[in-house]
């Protein structure tokens, strides 16, 4: 029999991320039993993102998972629940750091992981595509500036949102106001952190995201 206690929480929508094809038919064998839907990308619906082992992969899949409150599983859980023929508990299965985190942050209703902050990219982008770094920043509840923010503009001056998940002693919570650029190109910001605005390399987006942080800042 079925243990039917997760219907409780609505639709289940799984989606697999770095899956080898055994592995994904595993996934749909699943969805088949527990009557879930599986999806090939992620959409807000995603309930549960399943990948191989750890680390996790910083695909975007996964990203957006994090940034969603979405679980994110081992695919240990996929082969539990097959064996026991039931729906196996998540937390045990549950990638630790920043998915959990995320998943915490949505269940407590939160302010998602950007919110009060302001973002402009900066030039070409390499390391990163610059579209997927636009969408983790839309998705994680931030603003992107079209105009490149100065740390001595009356704007700039007068934006006073507080970042909600900067680390409460630092004065990160009112600097809010970032330019990004990619590290793998020539430029090289003079001077790190300007008043309201500092200048961060795409990796530290990236790696905000998967801790589910906003990460200091070196001077």
């Amino acid at each position: 029999s079925i243990n039917l206690n997760y219907c409780k929480k609505g639709p289940i929508v799984l989606l697999g991320s770095g899956l080898d094809p055994g592995q994904q038919l595993l996934l749909s064998k699943l969805a088949t039993f527990l009557k879930a839907r599986v999806c090939t990308e992620f959409n807000s619906s995603v309930t549960h993102v399943v990948v191989p082992v750890y680390p996790v992969r910083t695909t975007m899949k996964c990203m957006l998972a994090v940034l969603t409150g979405s679980w994110i599983l081992t695919f240990m859980w996929v082969e539990a629940s097959l064996k026991r023929g039931a729906w196996e508990q998540e937390e045990k299965y549950e990638i630790d750091g920043g998915p959990r985190q995320g998943r915490l942050n949505k269940e407590q209703l939160l302010p998602k992981l950007f919110d009060g902050c302001y973002f402009y990219f900066l030039g070409i982008f390499k390391e990163h595509k610059k579209d997927d770094l636009k969408e983790l920043v839309k998705v994680g509840g931030g603003q992107i500036l079209t105009r490149k923010p100065k740390s001595d503009n009356d704007v700039t001056q007068t934006i006073n949102t507080v970042a909600y998940h900067a680390e409460i002693t630092s004065d990160q919570s009112f600097c809010t106001q970032y330019i990004i650029y990619d590290a793998s190109s020539n430029y090289k910001p003079q001077k790190v952190r300007q008043g309201k605005v500092w200048e961060v390399p795409s990796s530290w987006l990236i790696n905000c995201v998967m801790s589910f942080r906003l990460l200091p800042v070196q001077k």
